[in-house]
């Protein structure tokens, strides 16, 4: 049987914009929170992260009912894992309104393409600036041909509006 894997947009989306600073930031050691010369910033689940006119303030891994997931990025077939974003400004607002494009692309450690979604937030046309605060993205992989070492998940979220954008990966363990 082929493998499956359903990809949900679950976002309650975005954020407030104002400044277009450069910010880049790089994940490397999972079990500490990852700052930067702004130690307000945590980047978690070894995120590979570099965000270029945004300002995101955190990065994280969380199953469905809320608990985050444990640093070894481990999960179940047909258990969702919820990546957070948690962005503090950047994106360009127009009336009050922003509008952010996201995709992602899921890969088996042998290279198999899984999903590759060009924009999550197609439907989406814009969002309240207030509301776009969070963005979160969803992975569940609900079913397997074989056993893989690990999936990786690759996003990119940008703002149709304007340059900012926020690219990363991150790995899934099935257990």
């Amino acid at each position: 049987m082929k493998y499956f894997l359903l990809l949900m947009a679950a976002g309650l989306l975005f954020i407030s914009c104002a400044d277009d600073k450069k910010n880049k930031e790089t994940k490397t050691d999972s079990s500490k929170p990852k700052t930067t010369s702004n130690s307000k910033i945590k980047i978690l689940n070894d995120i590979e992260l570099e965000s270029n006119g945004v300002n995101v303030l955190q990065a994280f891994l969380l199953y469905d009912d809320g608990t985050l997931v444990p640093k070894t990025n481990e999960t179940g077939v047909g258990k969702p894992v919820k990546m957070r974003l948690v962005i503090d400004n950047g994106w360009k607002e127009q009336d009050g309104k922003v509008s952010i494009g996201a995709s992602e692309k899921i890969e088996t450690s042998d290279g198999g393409v899984v999903l590759d979604e060009k924009d999550l937030f197609a439907a989406l046309p814009t969002i309240n600036a207030e509301d776009a605060k969070f963005i979160t993205l969803t992975a569940n992989i609900s079913r397997l041909d074989k056993l893989y070492d690990y999936f990786l998940v690759s996003f990119r979220v940008w703002d149709k509006n304007g340059t900012g954008q926020i690219t990363g990966s991150y790995k899934l363990y099935i257990k």
